[in-house]
């Protein structure tokens, strides 16, 4: 615990991690201004159709003929447009979650571990921890503690506490923005009852925990083998893109873990704001649990092939 609350502490200091928090915090403030303001655009718009469209038929400039035609038209458009009017029903309520104290943490949970927050991971990852290998600041760190597997645990462990103390603060500014300005300048539809949403907020901050676990675990793992930033960051991103585009393999997806996590989180209803980086799986029958195991063996294996070079290492 000593190392790792030291390792918190040099992290949380980081001149990169500071940067890279005030980026996610004014990103996530930017994308729910930016989806707030076009639900309710949108859900203004067809609204303001929806009750125009009856009139038009009477308009002077139509025919008898153009307005028994149009009268004839009016229930399939208006069938349209109600169509419509309920997508941007449900995609406002989404944006919604933005403007409530509880729902706005699922909404940085998703932003969070969607691709913009996992990037700000294999970042801060790979300057963290491949940047002390690179500078050779690593050497004092393993004079205190010669256990590497012990030191990248901490260091794993330091990322995954900062990325939770970046959603805390992320979710608090994003609510403040949402409740205070956001009600008032775009009424959007309730995001529901209290209940529902605190228990499908609190489904998603564990998942969205045990994702960013994952992440971080995989983030400093990568880092530690490649021992150099810009290699570390590469490759971070390299098998970013590669998780996020097999999730939409078909029958596979679901089980890789691309596809695993995204259902783990949530995404199979996703916001405009994020769904653009994300591709959602295909249906499966079995339990999003289950699939995530695969995922964890890969983990697993990664960390215990990380140690057999570091003993491999040890020994030259």
């Amino acid at each position: 615990m000593r190392l790792i609350r030291a390792e918190s502490r040099r992290l949380l200091r980081h001149p990169l991690a500071l940067t890279l928090a005030a980026l996610f915090v004014f990103g996530s403030l930017y994308c729910a201004w930016v989806s707030q303001s076009m639900a309710s655009y949108n859900i203004t718009q067809v609204r303001a159709n929806l009750d125009y469209l009856p009139k038009s038929c009477d308009s002077p400039r139509n025919s008898p003929e153009q307005r028994s035609q149009c009268l004839a038209d009016l229930p399939h458009q208006v069938a349209g447009l109600e169509r419509i009017q309920d997508r941007f029903t449900t995609e406002g309520a989404r944006a919604a979650r933005a403007q409530e104290p509880v729902g706005v943490v699922l909404w940085n949970v998703r932003l969070l571990t969607s691709v913009p927050g996992l990037v700000l991971l294999v970042l801060l990852a790979a300057f963290f921890v491949a940047g002390e290998w690179s500078r050779g600041s690593i050497v004092p760190l393993l004079l205190y503690e010669s256990r590497v597997g012990r030191l990248l645990v901490a260091k794993a462990v330091a990322v995954w506490m900062w990325s939770l103390a970046l959603l805390a603060v992320s979710a608090v500014v994003t609510g403040a923005f949402g409740f205070l300005y956001g009600r008032a300048a775009y009424p959007l539809p309730s995001p529901g009852a209290l209940g529902p949403v605190l228990v499908e907020t609190g489904r998603g901050v564990l998942a969205g925990a045990a994702v960013l676990a994952v992440a971080a675990g995989v983030a400093v793992a990568v880092a530690a083998l490649l021992r150099r930033p810009l290699q570390a960051a590469l490759a971070g991103m390299l098998v970013l893109v590669l998780v996020v585009r097999t999730s939409a393999v078909p029958g596979l997806g679901a089980w890789l873990p691309g596809g695993a996590l995204a259902d783990l989180v949530g995404f199979g209803a996703v916001d405009g704001v994020w769904d653009h980086f994300w591709i959602s799986t295909a249906p499966s029958a079995a339990p999003v649990l289950v699939r995530v195991l695969p995922t964890l063996v890969l983990v697993a294996l990664l960390w215990g092939f990380l140690r057999l070079l570091d003993r491999t290492r040890d020994r030259a």
